[in-house]
């Protein structure tokens, strides 16, 4: 019976037209959810399974799936709670689209990468927080699908854009620290290009950074010294290499022996401060007491990590969720937008004035 059954069957038992039920199926929003419930309930009693995909893919000429790019590898999608987020969100607008994800990871070592995001079959693609110079990146953009950025690069009118006010977070989190009275700050940022570079960061290894992330928080940080009447140059730079708390940690072991009358650290992201709050206690540092320390993003382990951490809060799982939707309706033609989603300072006990 279920082989026989087909969607103006079904519309046919409940009275309603065949778009309505297929709407069900392929445009779940565009239906109540008791209509939608009683249509899928039918559907089951019937033993209808739902539509051919590759049927409505020669119908609509869609392949029924997005691409997500990112510069890490596959592993780094279940480590790393932003990106987990953000692909909460991107997975919740998937579903209820009836659209498959297509995971393209492009990490730094993987030789290849561009060669084989191009080499899958997808409607369009979500950028996610990669580099500049990204051979990957390069590769999808001469495809000409639809496409949306979140985070970076900004290719203006060619792409959507999502985003957060990277400049603005970064200088709310360099006044908290300011206010409490700190004066000697430093900077301990994640990736700031493919080549993963860790370090003390001259203006030359600056001037080479493909991260626009990283250009936006640093310039943020400075804009609250200069605020300040301090002298920004006088801010110290460190990069760990990786958005990685062991990475993190043994840059600040090496941070702070360099520079050891440094009170406040702002960190890259949340993951990043975990590391450093560790690497600070190999030291013999005390968070909050001999070292402040603020994140960025404020994952879930921020508000549980030991002390709990000051950061900068972005609704990252609404991120995903946005730049998905705004991929399909590129996808049924719509054209490219630019969405900057709030940001807010939380204020944890990571941070106190400085002893």
């Amino acid at each position: 019976m279920g082989d026989r059954v087909t969607l103006q069957t079904i519309a046919d038992e409940l009275g309603v037209s065949r778009t309505t039920v297929s709407n069900a199926y392929n445009r779940p929003d565009a239906l109540g959810a008791e209509l939608r419930a009683r249509i899928l309930a039918v559907a089951d009693r019937l033993g209808y399974r739902g539509p051919d995909a590759a049927a409505r893919g020669l119908r609509t000429g869609h392949r029924g799936a997005i691409g997500l790019l990112f510069t890490e590898d596959l592993r780094f999608v279940f480590e790393d709670a932003d990106t987990t987020g953000f692909l909460q969100g991107v997975a919740d607008a998937s579903v209820q689209a009836g659209t498959g994800l297509m995971l393209l990871p492009s990490p730094p070592d993987l030789e290849g990468a561009s060669t084989a995001v191009t080499s899958v079959a997808v409607d369009g693609h979500l950028v996610f927080s990669v580099a500049a110079d990204d051979p990957a990146l390069e590769a999808i953009v001469a495809m000409g699908l639809p496409l949306v950025i979140v985070d970076e690069p900004d290719l203006g009118a060619r792409a959507s854009f999502v985003h957060i006010d990277d400049r603005a977070g970064a200088k709310a989190a360099a006044e908290h620290l300011l206010a409490l009275g700190h004066r000697r700050l430093a900077v301990l940022l994640g990736r700031t290009g493919r080549d993963g570079g860790s370090g003390p960061v001259d203006a030359a290894r600056e001037a080479a950074w493909t991260i626009r992330i990283a250009t936006e928080r640093l310039a943020g940080y400075r804009d609250a010294l200069t605020a300040a009447g301090l002298d920004p140059d006088e801010l110290v730079v460190w990069e760990a290499g990786a958005n990685d708390p062991d990475r993190a940690r043994q840059a600040t072991t090496e941070l702070l022996a360099a520079s050891p009358d440094v009170t406040g650290l702002l960190c890259f992201s949340d993951r990043v401060a975990i590391g450093a709050c560790q690497g600070a206690r190999l030291t013999g540092r005390r968070v909050p007491e001999d070292l402040s320390v603020v994140g960025f993003d404020d994952i879930p382990r921020a508000a549980t990590w030991d002390p709990p951490l000051t950061t900068i809060r972005q609704p990252i799982v609404d991120k995903g969720r946005l730049a998905a939707r705004l991929l399909l309706a590129a996808i049924d033609g719509a054209a490219p937008s630019r969405v900057q989603l709030p940001i807010e300072p939380i204020v944890r006990s990571s941070t106190a004035p400085p002893t």
